[in-house]
């Protein structure tokens, strides 16, 4: 009972962020944002950048309560570390099906009716490209939607 009123209290607190992180500022600086996406190899258009700090601020409103800021987890609310994750680190079709569908018999909620297929793509990019797991590797709206 007491992990259920924890659960509970989580995704109360995640709607509360979610309902002050759209509020946050939607200023984008195409040189930081550069910067902080820097990796080997890899060039990515102002698009993806875009996309990519788009999906790191959903994250932090939809995810982060229970995955925390650094992708880690906490085993207390049943909610794993990202980093590492097969389903991260695996097809991406995995990893939006469980944004999508969340998983039954854990506190991991879904989220196809509170998320369009753009910010799903958002959260499913940088987590794939968040915590030095760098795929890298874009989920456009379009492969959501041929999923939902």
């Amino acid at each position: 009972m007491l992990n259920r009123i924890k659960i509970m209290l989580v995704i109360a607190a995640g709607l509360v962020l979610l309902a002050c992180g759209q509020q946050e500022s939607d200023t984008f600086n195409l040189e930081l944002s550069k910067q902080k996406w820097n990796r080997p190899g890899v060039t990515w258009t102002e698009a993806e950048l875009q996309l990519l700090e788009k999906g790191e601020k959903l994250y932090r409103t939809n995810c982060s309560v229970c995955h925390a800021r650094d992708g880690k987890g906490d085993l207390q609310l049943g909610a794993p570390s990202l980093y590492k994750s097969p389903t991260v680190n695996g097809p991406k079709s995995d990893l939006i099906m469980r944004i999508l569908q969340g998983k039954r018999g854990t506190a991991m909620p879904a989220f196809a009716a509170a998320l369009s297929d753009q910010q799903v793509a958002a959260i499913a990019t940088y987590i794939q490209n968040a915590w030095g797991i760098y795929t890298p590797d874009i989920v456009t709206a379009a492969e959501v939607e041929r999923l939902r």
